[in-house]
């Protein structure tokens, strides 16, 4: 028996986040097979529209597996069947179903930025077209937001199935106060950052390519980050925790980062590349269905009182320039005392509460 918030969340990727029509070819990738109660429903409204669905899945302990056991070889080989797939598909639909969240905490990390940087030219090709990225609540996802998985799985539907278009009228109020600012001002818990979006647009994400979704984001002016930010949430990445980042800026590129836990790791995903070192986003969280932190940045960077700033590749679409193979969001809480976004002169965020 199907749980009908998967047939409306299947509802909504498939005829408001990707606006599927008759014979469009449509990419649906499932991380797991667990996800396949939602690709199920997703594959009917696909049918049911006219499109041309195909269903790829995959599986966590075979990506473990070529992690620990490929040679240089393989991890350089061109993914030619994944770019045929983005190259045939005219739309995207994603959806991730971790079974073990922390299952590549192991993984040599210098192989995973090797292949990283080898199915970029995939990832440029599938963002050029619709898409949207979204998750499959599992057990493994509830007991890291620490919650008991029928609550989760509430939680997990009403920050995902809720009026997008209305949601997007106010994110557009919100977007539309920061859009062209010749200052943005971060203030915190060891947080004094500057920044300029002059020139650039803050777009509202209101499901389009996240799911959930609830923000307003730009991406800063290459070289005005000015500062220092300390993100109090900690960040899993590829499997392993980093905490208490702290980041310094000098003309719009990190010179100092440190990390209570991982730094090593942080430091090489900042040699990435040249591009690594500069934010390639800024974005205010937006989402009021979203109050838990739950170690997963998709839900995380959305929660109504936070703001988040991605390291690595900028989004053209808000006239940003910043190339990379990374695009690595990192979460800062901004509920505490004195927390405050200011863009030019005027308030946006105060200790958590947005002014719109």
């Amino acid at each position: 028996m199907s749980d009908s918030r998967n047939t409306k969340l299947a509802d909504i990727l498939v005829n408001y986040s990707i606006k599927a029509k008759p014979l469009d070819k449509v990419w649906v990738k499932v991380t797991t097979p667990l996800g396949l109660p939602l690709a199920r429903e997703v594959f009917k409204k696909l049918i049911d529209v006219g499109s041309l669905p195909y269903i790829d899945i995959g599986d966590e302990n075979t990506t473990k597996y070529y992690f620990d056991h490929a040679k240089e070889k393989q991890l350089t080989a061109k993914p030619e069947i994944a770019k045929f797939l983005a190259e045939w598909s005219d739309k995207s639909i994603t959806i991730v179903a971790d079974q073990n969240t922390r299952e590549l905490s192991q993984a040599d990390s210098k192989k995973m930025l090797v292949r990283s940087k080898i199915l970029k030219p995939i990832r440029d090709i599938s963002i050029k077209k619709p898409w949207v990225l979204t998750y499959y609540p599992t057990p493994a996802m509830a007991q890291d937001a620490n919650m008991g998985y029928e609550d989760f799985c509430d939680f997990f539907y009403n920050a995902c199935n809720r009026d997008w278009k209305k949601e997007y009228a106010r994110l557009k109020k919100l977007a539309d106060m920061m859009t062209n600012a010749k200052l943005i001002e971060v203030r915190g818990e060891k947080t004094n950052l500057k920044l300029s979006a002059k020139g650039r647009l803050f777009i509202p994400c209101a499901g389009q390519y996240n799911m959930p979704d609830g923000e307003a984001f730009t991406a800063p002016v290459d070289d005005s980050v000015e500062g220092e930010v300390y993100f109090n949430y900690p960040l899993l990445r590829q499997g392993k925790m980093i905490r208490d980042i702290h980041l310094f800026f000098e003309k719009g590129k990190v010179v100092k980062a440190t990390a209570s836990e991982n730094q090593d790791f942080l430091i090489k995903i900042l040699d990435t590349d040249e591009g690594a070192r500069r934010l390639g986003e800024f974005a205010v969280g937006a989402n009021p269905g979203i109050r838990n932190y739950m170690y997963n940045v998709l839900f995380d960077e959305k929660m109504q009182g936070t703001v988040h700033m991605a390291l690595g590749e900028a989004y053209e679409e808000c006239k940003g320039y910043n190339k990379s193979a990374i695009h690595m969001d990192i979460i800062k809480d901004m509920t505490s005392k004195g927390s405050v976004v200011i863009a030019d002169g005027k308030t946006i965020l105060k200790e958590g509460k947005l002014v719109v």
